[in-house]
Parts: structure tokens; sequence; C-alpha cells
């Protein structure tokens, strides 16, 4: 079996090794199996073709994420996962000039099965949500209180102590 053979992607590979997975960039200096540019769509691939899609920092640097989350959702088997990072709005990371948004907690609601929003069109289900601390912070356990009451962080915390990530894991409602 090789890795085009394999039923996980990696989207933006960023020269990492990604053993036994499909991995897609933009650049080709990257050496990915696919190149591609994420705004461009349909993407090369069939529906339903991967039971794992992992976009490790790559969806900030998007600025039509409607039809990246739309690709993603075309892409994914039935009861596959979606598995999103990107930088928290709060985090120095996040300034930087090349990423097109910032996210927080509340950033993907609008994709999620049950929530009221003006998104339409394909929806996941919502397996896990978490906010990262970098290891200074995490010393004080902020992760866990943080992670339990998240609107309590937003209104009054993300500045005093700023997270470094946000992670969600979705799964395609079909």
């Amino acid at each position: 079996m090789t890795a085009l053979d394999s039923d996980v992607l990696v989207i933006g590979n960023a020269g990492k090794e990604n053993q036994g997975a499909v991995t897609l960039d933009i650049d080709p200096a990257r050496n990915p199996d696919f190149v591609c540019d994420l705004r461009v769509v349909p993407w090369p691939f069939k529906d339903n073709r991967f039971r794992v899609i992992v976009a490790h920092h790559v969806i900030e640097h998007i600025d039509d994420i409607k039809s990246v989350m739309g690709e993603m959702h075309r892409i994914c088997a039935p009861g596959g996962e979606v598995r999103i990072e990107v930088p928290y709005h709060s985090s120095w990371c996040a300034k930087d000039p090349f990423h097109k948004g910032l996210y927080n907690y509340f950033s993907f609601d609008g994709f999620i099965e049950g929530e009221k929003t003006w998104i339409t069109g394909d929806k996941y289900s919502c397996l896990k949500k978490e906010i990262t601390f970098h290891k200074f912070y995490r010393s004080f356990f902020l992760h866990k209180l943080f992670n339990r009451f998240p609107m309590f962080y937003e209104k009054f915390f993300c500045y005093i102590f700023p997270a470094e990530h946000f992670k969600i894991l979705l799964s395609p409602v079909k």
C-alpha cells in the first residue's frame, strides 16, 4: 500500500513527513502528493474519499473558509473526522501577516449542526473543542478551567492568559 492509497489526508503538508498519509499543499517545493490551491474548488479527490482529514495550521491562511469547509465535508467519508488546528486569536502567532482570519472557541459554530447561524450548506457534528496554552500557562491548569467555561475565558481572561491554539474535531453530517 502506498501513501496515495491512504484514507488519511494532510492538508498543508509544510514539508513534514507524514508517513502513510496523502499530502496536499499549495507549494510544490514542499513535495506534497498533490499540489492544490485550496481556494480553487473542487479539489482533486472523489466524494467520501478520506476517513481522516487533518488541517494543521492551514485554515487561517484561507480567506474563503466556507468553500474549504464544504470541500472537506465533500471528501470526508460518513463517520469520518476532520481535525482542525488554528492559532487562537489572542496568541502572538495569530497576528502573522499571512493569516487571513482570527479564530476563537466559537469560530466554527456556524458549521455545526443545530447551531443557529447565517451559514448555510454542509454541516458537521462537533466531537471535541479545545483551547491549548503555552506550557507556562498549562502549569496553572488554566486549560482545564477555560475549556470548561469558554465564554468566561473569552469575556474576561483571553488577553491576560493568551491561548496558543484552538483545536476542533468534527464529523460530517451526511
